[in-house]
């Protein structure tokens, strides 16, 4: 190891001619403090290289999500007219031109569902289901002989799924 060879300067002030000594750090110790300096700032610049590419993952992972969800809302908006369909169907009619018109909504309602599908939209499976609070809302209990508890016996709203979130629960009664 080489010795250190220290510069000593001669420092002059004018408050009562004081004289310092200053000790100048040698070639090796400004070589070491550089190089010290560039390991620090090289860490440095690997760390934000590193944020940026987890902020460049982060937005891309939101993107894709917020594609893969556009629909959502348009989705939910459907689902009203959708049960109104449902309770306009459910109703027999004698008369055989308002039988004719009741086709043509069921066919309709067809369409719309089969749009639904298309876009990733399922309607969740309930009936005679054990009760699933994640799926299912609960609205009536109902004691039914030769029934097991928490099932469900009657869907009073339909529930529906939107890929893998739920646009809305089905709501049931269950047995007692």
């Amino acid at each position: 190891m080489a010795k250190k060879k220290e510069e000593k300067v001669d420092v002059i002030t004018n408050e009562e001619d004081v004289v310092v000594e200053e000790v100048m750090p040698t070639k090796d110790e400004i070589i070491e403090d550089l190089q010290n300096e560039i390991k620090v700032l090289k860490n440095d610049v690997l760390k934000e290289h590193a944020n940026l590419e987890n902020i460049r993952k982060r937005l891309e992972k939101e993107r894709i999500t917020e594609r893969k969800y556009a629909a959502l809302p348009i989705v939910k908006q459907i689902l009203t007219p959708l049960d109104n369909f449902d309770l306009a169907l459910k109703h027999v009619i004698d008369n055989e031109a308002v039988q004719q018109f009741a086709k043509g909504f069921e066919m309709i309602k067809t369409q719309f569902i089969k749009a639904l599908e298309a876009q990733g939209v399922s309607e969740i499976e309930a009936l005679n289901e054990p009760f699933d609070p994640n799926f299912h809302q609960a609205i009536m209990t109902e004691k039914i002989d030769g029934v097991e508890p928490n099932i469900v016996i009657d869907v009073l709203q339909k529930g529906y799924m939107f890929k893998d979130r739920i646009l809305r629960p089905a709501m049931v009664k269950i047995s007692e």
